[in-house]
């Protein structure tokens, strides 16, 4: 991975480019080099496993694809946002940001003398690739065109949404199947959510360096007063799932707030300390103002911090936050003693948990989005960016929630206008709580006759079955 990072370095300074190098456009650049790079290991190791069938992201791990094709293996990919037709909105937001077109973008890919090198070594010996591979784009991002990849998807791919939920091409299903297997050969299954079995571990969010001073201010904050019934990294025989069921027994609603595992890493522009592609609050400052216009909404505070009552004792909902791992996750925010926040949570087991009386906060990622519609939990979107503002307007358009969108302007107006923006839409959520309620037990039912897992493994037998 060093050598890799270095050589990285290295290329960019001798074909002096390197201020693309903190910019999307270095991609048009280096895409290719990259693969190119990563291709003889990656094809070395797929010889070694010898796999019937190679699944994988095409979005970031295309040299899964095109090791697949030099060796000859059946690949199937995972698209795990909402359909190839979302690219463009995604691509277009990180271009505009920099203050450039798709096509600037593409023009430098196709004068790029450092990818044209990278082209041609790919398809010469012993790759021997063909030219169409690289006709659309650098290899994550084809500039838009229709459809992206042409012909590089193998027989099938798989979507992790739901047909009516895609980002199309066009507007019915019909003209986009039509599409894909004229002009690529491939039939997109659109399977939903895989949630897995109960209780699998899942990945969660991270933070990339520990110094032993934050590892001091972490235990002197789970120390603090408010945080002893939220600890965030509480003892291994916490049941969480059991609170959750305790508190449904009961006739409580559950609320639970995850905005995922971006906004709290270290990423510079998308995490905690980041603003985004533009002018906006923190990663930080947006997260602590969604708990804090929670608990503004749910009036928690009846009972004193004082109070001996438990979250899992309280008659009051019960608020549940995955905080992630930074050391200042809460700073100042006091928690209500009904609620519990916890670095990460099995956010899948408790929505199987909860139902449309419920509510769930989250910034609109596509697995979040799939997931709260699989549990049929009406819902208020925070998005950050990417594809969760798109994704977010499908929620509001099927009447399953409401969007609070990120701020343009920084600074403590924007962020106390911004809490109270979620304070209201938790609100206007409960006062019209038979009308979310009915609209996300519709969009459950459907989301629960797409398939999911069983689908996925059906498609990879085929896969398998028929070859490449």
């Amino acid at each position: 991975m060093y050598v890799i990072c270095i050589l990285i370095i290295s290329y960019v300074d001798a074909h002096n480019i390197h201020i693309y190098f903190n910019s999307f456009l270095y991609r048009a650049h280096l895409e290719n080099k990259f693969l190119l790079m990563k291709l003889p290991g990656t094809i070395e190791w797929l010889k070694r496993k010898r796999p019937s069938v190679v699944v994988y992201c095409p979005i970031w791990n295309r040299i899964a694809q095109i090791a697949s094709i030099v060796l000859g293996i059946p690949h199937v990919p995972i698209v795990t946002i909402a359909g190839f037709g979302g690219f463009n909105k995604i691509l277009s937001g990180f271009i505009e940001a920099e203050g450039v077109s798709i096509d600037d973008f593409r023009d430098l890919y196709e004068r790029s003398e450092m990818n044209k090198e990278a082209i041609n070594e790919l398809c010469s010996p012993p790759y021997n690739l063909d030219r169409d591979l690289f006709k659309y784009g650098a290899p994550v991002y084809y500039f838009g065109l229709h459809p992206p990849y042409g012909k590089t998807l193998g027989k099938h791919g798989i979507v992790t949404t739901i047909a009516s939920l895609r980002d199309p091409f066009y507007d019915t299903i019909e003209e986009e199947d039509k599409l894909y297997m004229d002009s690529c050969g491939v039939k997109l299954h659109y399977i939903g959510p895989m949630l897995g079995e109960p209780g699998q571990q899942k990945a969660s969010t991270h933070k990339a360096v520990w110094t032993e001073e934050e590892q001091k201010l972490l235990i002197q904050q789970t120390e603090q007063k408010h945080r002893r019934r939220s600890m965030l990294r509480p003892g291994g025989n916490e049941d969480l799932i059991g609170i959750v069921q305790q508190a449904k027994s009961r006739g409580r609603r559950v609320v639970l707030v995850s905005l995922g595992t971006v906004v709290t890493s270290d990423r510079a522009s998308f995490g905690w300390q980041g603003h985004g592609l533009y002018e906006s609050i923190t990663g930080k400052e947006l997260v602590q103002s969604v708990i804090g216009g929670v608990i503004d909404a749910l009036g928690m505070f009846n009972t004193s911090i004082q109070d001996s009552v438990k979250a899992d004792e309280s008659t009051n909902p019960l608020l549940i936050c995955a905080v992630g791992q930074q050391t200042d996750a809460l700073d100042d925010i006091i928690l209500p003693p009904n609620s519990i926040a916890r670095a990460s949570i099995p956010q899948v087991d408790i929505l199987r948990h909860m139902d449309s009386r419920d509510l769930f906060v989250h910034h609109g990622g596509q697995n979040s989005t799939m997931e709260g519609g699989y549990a049929g939990v009406p819902v208020v979107v925070c998005p950050t960016f990417s594809d969760q503002p798109v994704n977010a307007a499908k929620l509001v358009a099927l009447k399953v929630g409401l969007s609070i969108d990120r701020p343009t302007s920084s600074g403590p107006d924007a962020v106390d206008a911004y809490r109270k923006a979620v304070s209201d839409a938790v609100n206007s959520i409960y006062r019209d709580e038979e009308a979310f309620s009915s609209a996300a037990e519709k969009l459950k039912e459907e989301i629960s006759s797409s398939g999911g897992e069983e689908a996925a493994v059906m498609i990879l037998l085929k896969s398998i079955e028929e070859g490449v």
